[in-house]
């Protein structure tokens, strides 16, 4: 049986807290050596991804670790390329955000006998093994569960709710884990839900708007949008706005905590989102690919002693009553 671990990799210190149970361990002293590492990205169109790597990028530089980006720009040939070349050029290890989550065994194969941090877009749990295949990320169903549960919530005079439902990529992980919980959680509430509106923005604002403005043009009334990032929340502001529709008589909820949802919370244009660190994210990965990188095991940082390949960074609920320090 596989275990989940929620960790905080510390850069300087190399220790790891249990996110949410208070307790913190130094490591092992495990001395590490120098790595080169890898890292490649799906595309450079989302703003999660960009901080995401301004964080790995950060977090290497500041450690003085060799390390190359390259993008795939969404093409699943070219990871796997780019993949099968660092290998070729002497990598240690690599940090791979897929293009696609079912695409896991062509990286693997492309990277040989080196180690993959799998970040953000999570592969299924058969394709990954401890201290050779491990994903860091962030619980994408707790995403999904935080989300209906604020709408559950701030709705709960309502027998029946009509909800929008605005989806990230076809194929990314997180997509699939937001979109079902949330679901899950609606259905299992007892409350008739109707799902008036339900579609693929990939991640976009301006798809979202799109996508919501046809969706109005039909006058059928709308209690909440949930949208898996908040991009994609903010693109249904848009589009309310412009039916001439106040934007907070309709509960949106968004995941990520980026500026603009924050701003969208505090003038209560947004109702929710969930953060999900990027920069936490991004320390964690280098962190992992040091370890790996230096043929180390996770269990000489770790909390748990068996089975670690998934390296869980908590989200955080977001709301106007604790905005203002995520602004």
């Amino acid at each position: 049986m596989k275990k989940v671990i929620s960790v905080f990799l510390c850069v300087v210190m190399l220790a790891v807290t249990c996110i949410g149970c208070g307790k913190s361990v130094q490591g092992q002293n495990v001395a590490l050596g120098k790595v080169k590492i890898f890292v490649s990205t799906s595309s450079d169109s989302d703003e999660f991804n960009n901080l995401l790597l301004a964080s790995i990028e950060e977090t290497a530089g500041n450690s003085g670790i060799e390390y190359e980006v390259q993008c795939a720009d969404s093409s699943i040939e070219k990871q796997v390329e780019q993949i099968a070349g660092a290998r070729e050029k002497g990598y240690d290890v690599i940090i791979c955000r897929l293009v696609d989550a079912n695409t896991a065994l062509q990286v693997e194969k492309a990277a040989g006998d080196l180690p993959v941090v799998f970040i953000n877009n999570s592969p299924s749990a058969d394709r990954l093994k401890e201290d050779k295949y491990v994903f860091v990320g962030s619980d994408e169903k707790v995403a999904g569960m935080y989300q209906a549960e604020y709408v559950l919530d701030r709705l709960s005079g309502k027998s029946e709710l009509n909800v929008v439902l605005l989806k990230g990529e076809m194929g990314h992980s997180a997509t699939k884990g937001r979109t079902e919980y949330s679901k899950l959680m609606l259905e299992e509430s007892g409350k008739k839900i109707n799902y008036v509106f339900e579609d693929y923005a990939n991640w976009s604002t301006d798809i979202s708007a799109q996508y919501m403005s046809i969706f109005l043009k039909q006058e059928i009334p709308v209690d909440c949008v949930i949208a898996n990032n908040d991009l994609m929340a903010l693109g249904a502001v848009e589009a309310l706005k412009k039916k001439g529709i106040e934007p907070s008589s309709v509960v949106i909820v968004g995941v990520d905590a980026i500026a603009d949802a924050c701003v969208a919370i505090k003038n209560g244009d947004m109702a929710f989102s969930v953060c999900q660190s990027a920069k936490n994210q991004g320390i964690a990965a280098v962190e992992v690919a040091q370890i790996l990188g230096n043929g180390k095991s996770l269990k000489q940082y770790a909390l748990a002693d068996d089975n670690l390949y998934e390296v869980w960074v908590e989200y955080e609920k977001v709301d106007a009553g604790n905005v203002d320090s995520y602004m």
